[in-house]
């Protein structure tokens, strides 16, 4: 296999390189904030950043999907290409001016934050930095390298700025001041560079076939806003159930070291999804080939995370915080919930996707998130954050039989793939 020297790997460094400064980092710096703003900030900050990716999802809509499958499928028409890139660009900053009022009103209805809505309303800029973030652009060209070296430039400055800067809880309203800066400031100069680079041709609210744009990244949009709502939502349900901020913010840093893992796999699940998806349009059996080869890397990856978690969960919490040590049984409990996401989002977003049965993995989406979100609110009010984790990984679970039922058709063809049957 010459999968390191493939285009997918080498798309799968940039996009790592991009998410490591993105996402990554600042996951990373939560060790630091944790000494320096003691759980009862950290978890007020926990509780707003988890709410701010919540807003970028719906800004994004699907199209990190949708969009990158049609530049990929018409990379060499450039009218298509520019209306599309003009289109979605225009639509994503239209959602942020929705999202951001969205996002105000939540701050004002959130107990958590009464007495530091200022704090909240600062991450306003990363909802706008974030909607002209162009990175399904790239990606559907599988020209990533500029992109990734910029957007990871600008990250890891702002980051830096964050351990040089944040001394003391009374500092952390600088915390969304500069992600903000560095969220617009990476969009703004994509953007120039795909105007000056690849010469695209733009048209600022451009809403030239928007519906069927819209109707494109619908599917999407639902599948990932569904799942989103379970993943993101955690910290939020609990903060509504939960009075101590205590409390909130040692389930953060325990939901924080899971979102690190998985924000270490999503990077390689979007660099193999444009493989995956032109793959499919070859024949299914290579489609399917293609998901196992390149999926089977990834839940190996689960593998020996959990098992490190199982082994490390008490040195891991300790070195964050010692009064951490308590929860290391559930830290342990918690880490299953990796596995079950890398495999729903492998069969869902790639096997099912490259079937064209968007629908069906929508549908299914639905209700899981519905069962899910049923048993969060009942897990967090009756037995805080350890209801909270037994429902997540309860929800995964349920998914993942859902999702293996609803390809049991194709069953016969993965078993051909897996074992090189004739």
């Amino acid at each position: 296999m010459k999968f390191p020297n493939s285009i997918v790997f080498r798309n799968f460094i940039y996009l790592f390189a991009n998410q490591f400064f993105n996402l990554i980092i600042p996951l990373l710096v939560f060790p630091f904030l944790v000494k320096t703003l003691g759980l009862a900030y950290f978890g007020l900050y926990s509780l707003a950043y988890a709410g701010i990716i919540f807003c970028f999802m719906l800004c994004d809509y699907g199209f990190n999907f949708s969009g990158s499958k049609y530049i990929a499928i018409h990379r060499n028409d450039i009218v298509k290409r520019d209306t599309a890139f003009s289109t979605i660009l225009s639509i994503k900053i239209a959602f942020a001016f929705v999202v951001s009022i969205v996002w105000a009103l939540y701050i004002f209805c959130n107990p958590q934050f009464e007495d530091f809505t200022l704090f909240a309303l600062l991450f306003t800029g990363m909802i706008f930095g974030n909607a002209i973030n162009i990175q399904w652009f790239f990606q559907g060209l599988e020209k990533l390298g500029w992109f990734s070296t910029i957007n990871s430039a600008i990250k890891l400055a702002s980051n830096v700025a964050i351990l040089f800067l944040i001394k003391s809880p009374n500092d952390i309203y600088l915390i969304p001041l500069i992600y903000s800066f560095a969220f617009l400031l990476s969009g703004i100069i994509t953007i120039l560079m795909a105007i000056y680079r690849m010469k695209v041709k733009i048209r600022f609210f451009s809403f030239e076939g928007f519906r069927d744009f819209l109707r494109q990244g619908f599917d999407y949009f639902i599948t990932i806003s569904t799942t989103s709502l379970v993943f993101n939502g955690t910290i939020i349900i609990l903060s509504f159930f939960e009075k101590s901020i205590l409390i909130i913010g040692a389930f953060s840093a325990m939901d924080r070291i899971i979102k690190i893992l998985v924000s270490v796999y999503i990077p390689y699940s979007t660099a193999i999804y444009p493989r995956n998806m032109s793959n499919f349009q070859i024949s299914q059996e290579a489609g399917t080939r293609s998901v196992v080869k390149y999926g089977g890397i990834a839940l190996i990856f689960a593998f020996i995370s959990i098992l490190l978690i199982m082994l490390c969960a008490k040195e891991i919490l300790h070195f964050l915080d010692p009064e951490l040590v308590v929860y290391s049984i559930w830290m342990q409990v918690f880490s299953l919930w990796l596995f079950f996401i890398i495999l729903n989002n492998l069969i869902g977003y790639h096997f099912m996707n490259g079937l064209e049965k968007s629908s069906v993995f929508r549908n299914i989406n639905i209700i899981y998130t519905a069962v899910t979100l049923v048993l969060m609110v009942s897990g967090c009010m009756f037995y805080s954050f350890r209801g909270c984790i037994v429902a997540v990984l309860s929800g995964e679970i349920l998914l993942t039989g859902m999702l293996v039922l609803s390809i049991r058709n194709h069953s016969k063809d993965i078993a051909r793939v897996l074992f090189n049957a004739k």
